[in-house]
């Protein structure tokens, strides 16, 4: 009996979310009827990592199955991928430890929520984004975000019915970033485990900081007391992704710490006009155009040596490891 360690990616607009249900399609159910078609078997149970909403969407979730099959992981993904839907894709499979489990083997997760910050709908972020059409103050958001990085008590950010689900409302965030490129807003929250509703409960709560609807005192008091009545609202599912789910523990000498650290990014005024020069753009702020960068989903970040190397489609960038600072960067045509 093989056990495999799945990677998929859903668009959740159409399931009730990922955990099977009797009454509703669910991501689950169509994933594991497309292995038992793929494997001529009763669909087996798959174990997920999280429990996704209705409406929720995921660019990295995993899955494990136990299957009494030879076949290969790279068929398994072509497979799969001609099974089904569209909307539903399998990234990668690997054969993993007989008793990996991916929900109680993950030791982070990072979600992100997606705003069309523009003034009109788009429709081709229909059902992919949250439609606020005023101004937000990223600058307050950011600040009100900080108060969240720690081991707190979240129970103010969680709905109601989700606290009997589990022994504990504490969590420990790693990272929370706020970034706007392009009249779309990224809430990006990384954390040991979140609690039902809780990063849309942040989310709103940012936006309730960014209106004036409430103060980073209110803010602070919802964390220390577990009062809801001083969060904010709890916005809707069709922003919000699963990004990541890890199962290595996060270290602050590893990529992970580039991550959580990006409030900590640098560089020198030498190190601005060297930047400039190389990538041949009037670039306002060289700080936060690294930081968009580094979110990217499609920049591959590795180490080397004393650094880190950010590449993506166009750029290759250099971070000192130890003191965040923006070394260089260039576009990846260039020598």
């Amino acid at each position: 009996m093989r056990n495999l360690k799945v990677f998929i990616a859903y668009n959740g607009a159409a399931y009730h979310g990922f955990q099977r249900q009797d009454n509703a399609l669910t991501i689950q159910e169509v994933v594991e009827k497309s292995i038992g078609k793929l494997l001529k078997i009763a669909p087996p149970v798959i174990y997920g990592c999280s429990r996704t909403d209705a409406g929720v969407h995921a660019r990295r979730f995993c899955f494990n199955v136990h299957i009494d099959s030879k076949i290969p992981c790279e068929g398994f993904i072509k497979g799969m991928n001609t099974l089904l839907p569209s909307d539903i894709a399998v990234l990668s499979c690997d054969d993993a430890p007989e008793d990996f489990h991916a929900r109680y083997d993950t030791k982070a997760k990072e979600y992100v929520y997606l705003i069309n910050n523009k003034p009109s709908r788009d429709v081709f972020l229909q059902n992919l984004a949250y439609h606020y059409p005023y101004p937000l103050d990223i600058k307050k958001m950011n600040a009100a975000a900080k108060l969240f990085v720690g081991e707190h008590d979240f129970a103010g950010f969680c709905r109601a019915e989700g606290k009997a689900r589990v022994k504990s409302t504490v969590r420990t965030i790693y990272a929370l970033d706020v970034s706007q490129n392009e009249g779309i807003c990224e809430i990006r929250i990384r954390g040991n485990g979140f609690l039902y509703n809780m990063v849309r409960i942040v989310a709103g709560t940012l936006i309730y900081v960014s209106e004036g609807k409430r103060t980073i005192e209110e803010v602070k008091r919802a964390i220390e007391t577990g009062s809801r009545d001083f969060a904010g609202v709890t916005l809707p599912p069709d922003g919000l992704y699963l990004n990541e789910v890890l199962y290595n523990e996060p270290s602050p000498d590893g990529i992970s710490g580039l991550i959580a650290n990006l409030d900590k990014l640098h560089t020198t005024e030498q190190g601005e006009q060297r930047i400039r020069k190389n990538i041949g753009e009037d670039i306002s702020d060289v700080v936060e155009w690294t930081r968009a960068r580094i979110k990217s989903p499609s920049a591959a970040i590795r180490r080397a040596g004393k650094n880190f190397q950010i590449e993506t489609e166009k750029y290759m960038i250099t971070v000192n490891a130890g003191s965040f600072t923006i070394i260089t960067a260039h576009r990846k045509s260039e020598k």
